[in-house]
């Protein structure tokens, strides 16, 4: 009885100055894993993501800690975007690829021969149409993705094959993402498609497991890929598209307090990863070559010659397993951004 008459005090005194109480925010901590490690979060953009994330989270809110797991830390990234899905692992930064085996739609952002550069890309992510796709993509994943960001084109390198022409990569052995879409891109150039975590593709080239890879400039240079491969062929085939990942549940159980921190920490953290971008593209050719790698950029009639043997492949298999109306409705953002 004491208690309650207690209640009724204070309730009556907050009444009386016009407050009202309020329950506090639970302390949460959110477990953020990343494939790179680099102590220098200006040559790594998903470093600078991580890091910015966490200082954001921290600075503004007394209730969310952040603790960063890098270098696969916390597993491979199929193994780390199954623990984001199933909720032990609240966080990833991954490709956007490895969400193809939740929700197969999500394969459209992947789609060869089709984006021309970096901003394009990123326009695209940053659209109404991307955001709604993985609205929609959240209630099949269990993943939200608080956003998008390209890091780069993806290109071909190998070990003691000059590759120009498309004609030049037949036969070959190429490591790629475990994504169905990648398969048909190697596929698409009489190259052979090895589906690999990326844990595992520096000691395969090392080894001569395979000939090479495909990866955009930044990773080429982050991954010191150049210690094992000696020829990088810039066919600018599809984009890297980097997603940031938080597992649903978890973010729906918070305050909007919380998921307001969250939110104006990804939007930082996004800006800071894609100036790292930006950074490294201008700089990382000049790093490659510097460490004893030839960069080849083809001519128009190669370049050409590449997104004719791929693209065009790649759209028929896109309509196939995402449907018209999906290819139809990119098609028609691309071409509003550029209009």
């Amino acid at each position: 009885m004491k208690k309650r008459g207690l209640a009724i005090i204070l309730g009556t005194m907050l009444a009386m100055t016009g407050c009202v109480a309020v329950h506090a925010d639970e302390n949460v901590t959110i477990k953020l894993g990343i494939t790179h490690s680099n102590p220098d979060r200006e040559q790594d953009d998903e470093v600078m993501y991580a890091e910015t994330f966490k200082e954001y989270c921290e600075a503004n809110s007394d209730t969310i800690k952040v603790e960063v797991y890098q270098g696969s830390a916390l597993g491979n990234q199929a193994d780390t975007v199954g623990a984001v899905a199933a909720g032990t692992v609240e966080m990833t930064v991954q490709n956007s690829s490895q969400l193809n085996s939740y929700d197969i739609n999500t394969m459209i952002l992947g789609m060869p021969g089709l984006f021309s550069s970096i901003e394009e890309t990123n326009a695209v992510c940053d659209s109404d149409w991307a955001k709604e796709l993985f609205e929609k993509s959240k209630e099949i994943t269990g993943i939200k993705v608080l956003g998008n960001s390209c890091t780069g084109m993806r290109s071909f390198t190998c070990k003691g094959h000059e590759i120009k022409s498309v004609e030049d990569a037949a036969g070959l052995t190429f490591r790629v993402p475990e994504s169905a879409i990648y398969i048909e891109i190697v596929k698409a150039i009489g190259a052979n498609p090895v589906p690999m975590a990326s844990s595992d593709m520096y000691v395969a080239m090392q080894n001569g497991v395979v000939d090479g890879q495909e990866n955009p400039i930044q990773n080429v240079v982050i991954d010191k890929t150049y210690e094992v491969q000696d020829w990088y062929v810039l066919d600018n085939h599809t984009p890297t598209v980097m997603s940031y990942m938080i597992n649903n549940k978890f973010y729906e159980s918070l305050s909007d307090e919380q998921k307001a921190v969250i939110d104006a920490a990804n939007a930082e953290a996004m800006t800071k990863c894609r100036e790292v971008t930006n950074k490294l593209e201008a700089s990382g050719i000049a790093t490659l070559e510097e460490n004893g790698m030839t960069v080849y950029t083809p001519t128009e009639e190669e370049l050409q010659g590449w997104h004719d043997a791929y693209g065009p492949v790649c759209e028929e298999y896109m309509r196939d397993q995402v449907g018209d109306e999906l290819v139809d409705q990119l098609l028609e953002v691309l071409a509003g951004i550029r209009g």
